[in-house]
């Protein structure tokens, strides 16, 4: 406190120290610069603040019994009574026993009147830069050496009472400060819904597996029919009536080489049959084979299938490729297979698009050379199954 009680003494120095009223508004500048140095500081214990103000107080009582001492013997005897403003000052600014935390609300200031501009000036100036000393638990207590005597017989003027505590206002968040938390709540609580919708989480076991669900087996009429014998197979060597045959080993007219490839006609183990040599694997090993233009009617605009009935000449398995041309009908992607040294057929499907058919007959290509130049194949026929 000796900063501020030199700050005191310094601005009634300056000022009418005889006037009361000037005292109490130097008195409550350096309440007023208590307060403000406490807040810079950053002191908000109420404990300390307490003290603080304990102390002020009892400065600025010894520094009041001074000044009323220095008045003439004969004021000091009669003691005037305070002005209005002075003792409603020290009635709200007693001194008292240091008590338990608490903060008052600030009091305004004393508007001056027109003449007492300049001291209460004075009286800012010294207190505008003063900073209330930083204190801890356990600071010194108020100094014992004040006549304690005289102190008790002004109890009743300069009585201190407890001060209410000031809680610091919490500062509110502002608008954007809540919506960007609004939106992170919303954003994580999204994200969570997200991730159990796409694992699956609140699935059943059968709706989480993504295989190919099978049926249950069921017994049909057709599965048996009842009889032991054999049934026998239809004409034509299993072809039903609706395969149209495009090629037989008689017909030697719908079946040319090219410069690679060579046929002739064999007996076989199974019969009459075609054989076929590729000495190439480009288009000049190809075989053609003619496909009359009413059966490129059937297939316009339809998924049909080709059937080639087929073992290999030799010893060895033959790979062989089949390609089709049909004009304005289009063609087909080129099918591969491996021809073993049995009797087997080969199938592929073809789908045209256009329902006009070519006024032309068509062909397929055959070529018996993939697997190497002078290997064959024994073709027994060539036949087709117009789509629906």
């Amino acid at each position: 406190m000796n900063g501020l009680e030199a700050a005191i003494r310094n601005a009634l120095e300056r000022s009418d120290r005889t006037n009361a009223e000037t005292r109490a508004r130097i008195y409550q500048s350096a309440r007023h610069a208590l307060e403000t140095g406490l807040q810079k500081q950053g002191i908000t214990d109420p404990e300390i603040i307490a003290q603080q103000r304990h102390k002020l107080e009892a400065t600025i009582h010894a520094i009041e019994l001074e000044e009323r001492g220095r008045l003439p013997a004969v004021e000091s005897e009669v003691r005037r009574p305070l002005s209005g403003d002075l003792a409603a000052e020290l009635s709200q600014h007693p001194a008292a026993p240091a008590v338990r935390a608490v903060r008052e609300p600030a009091v305004p200031a004393v508007e001056p009147g027109p003449g007492e501009r300049r001291e209460g000036a004075a009286a800012a100036s010294d207190f505008g830069d003063l900073r209330a000393e930083r204190l801890h638990r356990g600071a010194e207590s108020v100094d014992t050496s004040m006549d304690r005597n005289e102190i008790r017989t002004e109890a009743t003027a300069m009585e201190v009472r407890p001060e209410t505590p000031i809680h610091p206002r919490k500062k509110r968040r502002g608008l954007f400060a809540r919506l960007f938390m609004l939106a992170v709540l919303l954003g994580a609580m999204g994200t969570g819904a997200w991730w159990v919708y796409t694992s699956g989480l609140m699935l059943s076991e059968a709706e989480r597996d993504t295989s190919v669900p099978n049926p249950p087996p069921q017994a049909v009429e057709e599965d048996f029919s009842g009889t032991q014998e054999p049934k026998p197979l239809e004409t034509r060597n299993g072809f039903s009536d609706e395969w149209i045959e495009i090629f037989e080993p008689k017909r030697i007219d719908v079946i040319r080489p090219r410069a690679n490839a060579a046929v002739d006609v064999v007996t076989a183990r199974d019969g009459t049959a075609m054989n076929v040599v590729s000495r190439s694997a480009d288009a000049d090993g190809n075989v053609e084979i003619t496909v009359p233009t009413d059966a490129l009617r059937e297939m316009a605009g339809k998924t049909s299938t080709f059937a080639l009935t087929v073992e290999a000449s030799g010893d060895q398995p033959v790979q062989i490729a089949v390609e089709c041309d049909f004009g304005r009908l289009g063609d087909c992607a080129r099918h591969r297979f491996t021809v073993d040294t049995q009797k087997t057929d080969v199938l592929f499907r073809v789908t045209f698009d256009r329902s006009m058919a070519p006024a032309t007959p068509g062909r397929l290509l055959l070529n018996a050379g993939l697997g190497g130049a002078g290997q064959g194949v024994n073709l027994y026929s060539v036949r087709l199954l117009p789509g629906q």
